[in-house]
């Protein structure tokens, strides 16, 4: 089978792509078939990631469907034990799974705070130290986590999330310079407001598509999962070789207006 991004050298590689089930880590996991990866897909949603395998599995690559709440250190190390056991060897992890809060500081709860703090970096810190074992005894591997364009720069009503992925920007920095030695690139990539299904109320908010496109994107328009495509499969690759703990903007200017 020819990859349709053969040139990043992914071939028979094995990624972890957890927030698999829809949106931006269902486009990255097919993307990396494309690429010619097989991927582990990790979610609370089983039958959402049976679809996802099933399309990986059409492009003639390997699809291991791994429910898993990521806020629970014992389900994610789990998930990664079921992976080795299988495929013999973990060469990439994208940490994508994500949930936030959105509302005025004055108003957030303990709960709502946890929670946000819990899926969108306490998981990133655990998924990486369960992987990493792996990947310096094999003496190579690529971690990418996504941050966001509010790990750089704050917004009104998305302050807990702001707090959450500028720690998943600089944990990937302290990582990166903790295993680079040892053959582990950590890098990260920050998207802007990314058009998605677990969006879709925010991206209907009167005036709000205007008003961004308008002010704070230059490129004016939103992104979609596809325009982290590239990106992504560079900071997998040994193209990147020479990339170390590096947050990769891919939001559209939003944080140079």
């Amino acid at each position: 089978m020819t990859s349709k991004y053969q040139s990043f050298g992914l071939e028979d590689k094995v990624a972890i792509v957890t927030g698999a089930s829809q949106g931006i880590g269902r486009t990255l996991a097919i993307a990396l078939a494309e690429a010619g990866a097989h991927s582990a897909l990790a979610s609370r949603n089983q039958s959402a990631l049976n679809e996802v395998a099933a399309e990986i599995e059409s492009l003639g690559r390997q699809a291991l469907v791994v429910p898993t709440d990521v806020t629970d250190v014992s389900q994610i190390r789990s998930m990664v034990g079921k992976v080795q056991a299988h495929f013999g060897k973990i060469d990439i992890l994208i940490n994508n799974a994500a949930w936030t809060v959105t509302g005025d500081a004055l108003e957030i709860s303990e709960e709502e705070w946890d929670r946000t703090l819990d899926s969108c970096l306490k998981s990133v810190f655990f998924l990486c130290q369960a992987v990493a074992p792996m990947m310096i005894a094999q003496g190579n591997g690529h971690i990418v986590n996504i941050g966001s364009t509010f790990g750089e720069v704050t917004f009104k009503t998305r302050s807990v999330y702001a707090v959450a992925k500028a720690g998943v920007h600089h944990l990937t920095r302290a990582l990166a310079n903790e295993w680079s030695a040892k053959g582990v690139r950590v890098n990260a990539i920050g998207p802007c407001l990314t058009e998605t299904p677990s969006r879709r109320e925010v991206f209907e908010r009167p005036g709000l598509k205007e008003w961004v496109t308008g002010q704070m994107l230059p490129i004016e328009r939103w992104a979609q999962p596809e325009d982290l495509i590239g990106a992504t499969l560079f900071l997998c690759s040994s193209l990147s070789d020479m990339v170390v703990g590096h947050v990769l903007m891919v939001d559209g200017g939003w944080i140079i207006h």
